[in-house]
């Protein structure tokens, strides 16, 4: 019987100890917490948002191939996995259609964390917690891990889903990323994803607390990224899904890993001809009370001092080139941005191992046999909403299937060499 050995009781390694030993393995699943699946019990809030309603693959950031990413998604589409959860697990899931979310039907992110768990070690899966592993090397005849206290477990096989560096005291030290850069393997650069962003605007920081739907756009000279949604003013800067979908693009400015970003946001669902109608003259009405039906009173004063347009004037006393500025700030507006929240408030980890260094189908690396990875180690991650659960669901699957079967495919090998 070929002898699995998880690392990491997080989403993604939950289920690869899940499916190594529904595949026939004796799986055991070393965890350094006490519990394990730390993220998944604050994901959503709380209520663990378990998958996305419908995935858009494009949505999906590395920079490894995006083809090889498609494959390794579409390994386990999404309605497979949404049937293990509720088949299999028994865990209904319902969805938050104004977010496009499915979420379990309790609402109890606990409930994911204990059904994946439970089911696991009713499948046999022998749970190592409060062990911090400290090495991983391959063997002649398999693996080896060591952990903190100086025991060494070995096995045939080694699946590997430490997660990355976001949100620390879930447990995430990056110390699996070293474990695989000393084995050779190519690490593309690290950074905080998902992450509010900081600011020094004194006429925002006042806003603190004012939240609305927006879009925002980030440019690069190297990176790009747009996103709709929800978007909250805080005392230090900006969050909310839309800013954390493209925060990514302003890390990678701030740690020089690219030009610094320009973010723009289009502050209402109306565009340049929209406003301009809006603002065309109407009687005796003000400025403010045209915006006062799209924004936030507070909002709409901000950015007409941005715009430099006088908030008592009527709209039938506005020059063509005031009213320009203001449709400028209104549609395409520059959120200034100095610094990001880090990996403390990030809900992922940009970078990784690059996708090319395992197989697409197995997640095996390609420098070391019987070694799998999966989950947030990996080059990709996706917006909020579920995306990177999906990840780790099937990640951490097709890392678990394939672990199961290394010994046996081995000895295929060895038997017939050509």
């Amino acid at each position: 019987m070929t002898r699995v050995l998880v690392i990491g009781a997080g989403a993604a390694g939950s289920m690869a100890a899940v499916f190594a030993a529904t595949a026939g393995a004796e799986t055991v699943l070393i965890e350094r917490t006490r519990d394990g699946g730390r993220k998944i019990l604050i994901s959503g809030g709380g209520r663990c948002n378990v998958l996305p309603a419908r995935v858009d693959e494009s949505r999906f950031v590395t920079d490894s191939s995006p083809n090889v990413l498609r494959k390794m998604l579409r390994a386990w589409p999404l309605a497979e996995q949404r049937s293990f959860f509720e088949q299999t697990l028994g865990i209904p899931l319902v969805e938050e259609v104004e977010s496009a979310k499915l979420f379990p039907a309790s609402h109890k992110a606990r409930d994911v964390r204990d059904g994946l768990l439970q089911y696991a070690t009713s499948k046999g899966v022998q749970l190592r917690m409060q062990s911090r592993v400290t090495g991983i090397s391959p063997e002649r005849s398999g693996w080896g891990v060591t952990l903190e206290d100086g025991e060494g477990i070995q096995g045939d096989a080694v699946v590997l889903a430490t997660g990355g560096l976001s949100v620390p005291n879930t447990g995430s030290d990056g110390a699996g990323l070293g474990f695989l850069a000393a084995l050779g393997h190519e690490i593309h650069p690290t950074y905080a994803a998902l992450t509010p962003l900081t600011a020094d605007a004194p006429a925002f920081a006042a806003l603190s607390g004012v939240s609305l739907p927006v879009t925002l756009t980030a440019r690069s000279a190297a990176h790009a990224s747009r996103a709709q949604g929800g978007f909250l003013f805080t005392h230090h800067g900006y969050s909310g899904p839309s800013v954390l979908d493209v925060s990514h693009v302003a890390v990678r400015g701030h740690l020089g890993q690219a030009p610094r970003a320009r973010i723009e946001v289009q502050w209402t669902a109306l565009g340049d001809a929209e406003w301009e109608k809006a603002l065309a003259p109407h009687g005796a009405r003000t400025v403010t009370g045209a915006l006062r039906n799209a924004l936030p009173d507070r909002l709409a004063a901000v950015l007409l001092d941005q715009a430099q347009v006088d908030a008592t004037r009527v709209l039938a006393e506005l020059r063509r080139d005031e009213r320009r500025r203001l449709v400028d700030v209104l549609v395409r507006g520059e959120l200034p941005c100095t610094g990001d929240e880090g990996y403390r408030k990030a809900e992922v980890t940009g970078g990784g191992v690059a996708l090319g260094e395992v197989h697409a189908a197995t997640l095996e690396s390609r420098r070391h046999p019987g070694l799998f990875l999966c989950g947030e180690v990996l080059d990709a991650f996706g917006p909020i909403g579920g995306y990177n659960f999906l990840w780790a669901w099937a990640t951490g699957r097709a890392a678990g299937i394939a672990a199961a079967a290394h010994r046996a495919r081995a000895a295929a090998i060895t038997a017939n060499p050509a």
